[in-house]
């Protein structure tokens, strides 16, 4: 496990699981303000990493940063800390990126990846160093960047209708994801509501199982890809205040080495309380 697979993941893998929703605003009850979230991210029981989410909307647009840090026992091995932003607008129950960056520093080095979008759209990637494709790479064409999110944007839950915001409405859907260098979608799929308590919430959450399915991008040779496939995923979504957005409060990944863990510790989810009253109230 090297230093930038480990910050990377934690950015990009369990980042996507930490790329919480941003607190946008849901089609019939748009929502001002701010939503954060701290997590530990632990393999086999064992920390190696936390990560921070801020999210803030104004109604119609969002931004999230995400920072990552790798700790406890995988620092001893690999250690290392990344940043991810993403930014957007909400259209209807679906989010249109504008621009996601990651940077990552590792080893003394930083690597950048920086993609500029619009309606759903690829429109330009710059990565540095930019490194080639590998030559057994299935290429990624102009068709597999048209509709298609970010991995910071595809943590953005809105359940539809006008059901129970953690019933099935919260969890079925298919994102198509571009990070810079592979595509590939999640499906999701409703597993049940369960009742959940974590600092800043307790309450119903809604329970998705995650399939993966590798798109573009990767060797077909891989075997950890094709494993990937048949991995068991599992994530936990809860409800930001006064909307019917919801953010990762926890996600599981069953491996062939074992389990990983993405879990929420401190959730703020009032989008309404001013930045001053949150810090009086910590």
């Amino acid at each position: 496990m090297t230093t930038r697979l480990t910050t990377t993941g934690l950015l990009q893998v369990s980042g996507l699981a930490l790329a919480l929703g941003t607190g946008a605003p849901a089609p019939a009850l748009a929502i001002n303000g701010q939503v954060s979230a701290e997590y530990a991210v632990s393999f086999l029981g064992l920390p190696i990493g936390t990560g921070t989410m801020v999210s803030s909307t104004d109604g119609t647009t969002y931004r999230t940063t995400l920072n990552a840090r790798v700790t406890g026992v995988a620092a001893m091995f690999a250690g290392g800390s990344g940043t991810a932003t993403a930014t957007g607008r909400i259209a209807g129950a679906a989010a249109i990126p504008a621009s996601f960056n990651i940077e990552v520093h590792s080893g003394g080095k930083v690597e950048t990846t920086r993609i500029a979008m619009a309606e759903g759209n690829v429109r330009s990637v710059v990565r540095n160093p930019d490194k080639p494709p590998h030559t057994r790479a299935t290429p990624v064409t102009a068709e597999h960047l048209r509709g298609v999110v970010d991995p910071l944007s595809a943590g953005i839950f809105i359940a539809g209708g006008t059901g129970p915001v953690t019933g099935a409405a919260a969890c079925e859907r298919r994102s198509r994801i571009y990070n810079g260098v592979v595509r590939f979608d999640l499906i999701y799929a409703f597993v049940g509501t369960r009742q959940v308590e974590i600092a800043g919430y307790k309450g119903d959450a809604a329970i998705c199982s995650v399939r993966f399915e590798p798109v573009a991008g990767y060797r077909t040779d891989r075997s950890d890809i094709q494993a990937a496939r048949r991995r068991s995923a599992e994530i936990t979504l809860v409800p930001i205040q006064g909307s019917r957005t919801l953010i990762p409060a926890r996600i599981s990944l069953t491996t062939g080495y074992g389990t990983g863990v993405a879990q929420a510790t401190k959730l703020d989810l009032n989008p309404g309380l001013p930045v001053a009253r949150r810090a009086s109230a910590d």
